[in-house]
């Protein structure tokens, strides 16, 4: 799915945390960063993830006759809150360079020119890029195409946050995060958007978890915890973020 067209950036809401696992993430390393391509979509009338799919195979199907190797997709489905949209697709690019490359090859196949038209036939979408980098991986946090449940949060900075509060706040997550065990297999995902629009958040931090309950049962851990309240303080005097709940899957790469 390629598209040129701008993004207001509640499409940057996220991604896909799974491609992250195995990342390091001590405090005193800076994490590698990876290009996170961005589609946010609504469903035309009639149309679900089912048409999402087949448009997905064809572009599949197509890729591989013209030699075109896709960078890893995944699909998020909302849940609860966030905005008003059915469906936000990001594609992980290695970086920059690579998302340019797979970009000009996408174009240059005549074999994908019928693709965008495929899918534009089941949803209008909006795209946008961001950085993003793991801030916390839990000790028992794996690598994985399956489902996941996602916790995603659209930050906007407190008035005089600078960099260096920013990296105190990793610090603090990283060691109450740690030493609770609810959150042995969470990956937690900072994202930073590069192309923006008017109503773009400064920030956008979501957490990966295994399945609903994994996520309720952190939170219940979190608020049970001793560092837990010091935390939720010291989240809220630096970011003031909106938070919604999706469904993840992966849909490109792995096994789909």
């Amino acid at each position: 799915m390629k598209t040129n067209k701008p993004i207001r950036m509640l499409a940057c809401l996220m991604a896909l945390g799974l491609a992250f696992s195995g990342f390091a993430t001590q405090a005193a390393d800076a994490p590698p960063s990876v290009l996170l391509e961005t589609f946010a979509c609504s469903y035309h009338d009639g149309k679900d993830m089912d048409d999402l799919l087949a448009a997905r195979d064809y572009m599949v199907k197509q890729a591989d006759k013209a030699g075109v190797s896709l960078a890893p997709s995944y699909v998020w489905s909302r849940f609860k809150g966030g905005p008003d949209l059915d469906t936000i697709w990001f594609t992980v690019h290695e970086d920059l360079t690579a998302f340019a490359a797979e970009s000009e090859a996408f174009g240059a196949a005549p074999e994908l020119a019928g693709v965008n038209a495929r899918f534009g036939t089941v949803a209008s979408c909006e795209s946008n890029i961001a950085m993003a980098r793991p801030i916390f991986e839990g000790s028992e946090a794996e690598p994985t195409g399956g489902p996941a449940f996602i916790s995603s949060n659209a930050c906007m900075l407190r008035d005089g946050v600078g960099a260096a509060d920013l990296a105190d706040l990793e610090g603090h997550i990283n060691g109450v995060l740690g030493g609770i065990s609810a959150y042995n297999k969470m990956t937690f995902i900072s994202a930073t958007p590069i192309t923006s629009g008017p109503n773009s958040a400064d920030l956008y931090l979501f957490a990966i978890n295994e399945s609903q309950s994994a996520w309720a049962a952190g939170i219940a851990a979190f608020q049970a915890s001793a560092g837990g309240p010091a935390l939720g303080r010291h989240f809220n005097s630096v970011l003031d973020c909106d938070t919604s709940l999706w469904f993840s899957q992966q849909v490109v790469g792995g096994e789909d």
